[in-house]
């Protein structure tokens, strides 16, 4: 393996790293405290858990995302997979370790800057991982291949998938937070998309630049 390809795959991984810290950090300190059921895997957890308090939300999404990984290696491809796998375990670490160690609450409990302050931190972090080829495992893998095997862009796929949770959220958490979970969804697939483009954009100027260099020179 050549020195670039290794210096390339690790700043892929820092990249996914910093990606889901911000992800971990919306769940923990906005939605899982206000019980926010903001679509995905992480909001199904938090359903499961209120169920089952013995078992935490990072451990949770640890369960589920075993079921998913054979998916994304079958249908999406190894390195989506690999990157996916990377990010799920650090996904349920980083949110063990700050509720378990660093004792997460709720920055608010005002459910509506919750679901803003969360939604934006969270759709940050997904833009950034779908944006290296990689995903925080749950249903961002459903919504990946929705995307590879369809037109229909990220946003929206996510949007498709996390309306059961949602539903699921309402039912255990009441109608008020459910509605809360639907506009943290709609507002999620929207930031999602956003960052991906401003990211995809980034990379085609740096790239368009690098050739112009090769060219000069």
């Amino acid at each position: 393996m050549k020195k670039n390809n290794i210096i390339s795959i690790i700043k892929d991984y820092m990249i996914i790293t910093i990606g889901v810290i911000l992800v971990a950090f919306g769940i923990q300190y906005f939605y899982a405290p206000n019980e926010i059921a903001g679509g995905g895997l992480s909001g199904l957890a938090l359903v499961i858990s209120n169920y089952i308090p013995v078992l935490s939300v990072g451990t949770i999404i640890f369960l589920g995302n075993l079921i998913l990984f054979t998916i994304s290696f079958i249908l999406v491809g190894g390195d989506f997979g690999m990157k996916t796998i990377y990010a799920s375990f650090a996904l349920s670490a980083i949110m063990d370790f700050m509720e378990k160690i660093m004792h997460s609450h709720a920055l608010t409990t005002n459910l509506f800057l919750a679901v803003i302050s969360g939604t934006i931190v969270i759709a940050a972090g997904i833009g950034i991982t779908f944006a290296i080829n990689a995903s925080t495992g749950g249903t961002d893998i459903l919504a990946k291949i929705l995307n590879k095997y369809s037109t229909i862009n990220l946003g929206i796929s996510l949007l498709i998938v996390d309306l059961f949770v949602v539903i699921c959220g309402a039912l255990t958490f009441g109608l008020d937070k459910g509605m809360y979970s639907l506009l943290a969804v709609i507002m999620n697939g929207l930031v999602v998309d956003r960052v991906i483009i401003y990211i995809e954009n980034k990379q085609k100027q740096k790239a368009n630049l690098e050739s112009k260099k090769e060219l000069v020179s």
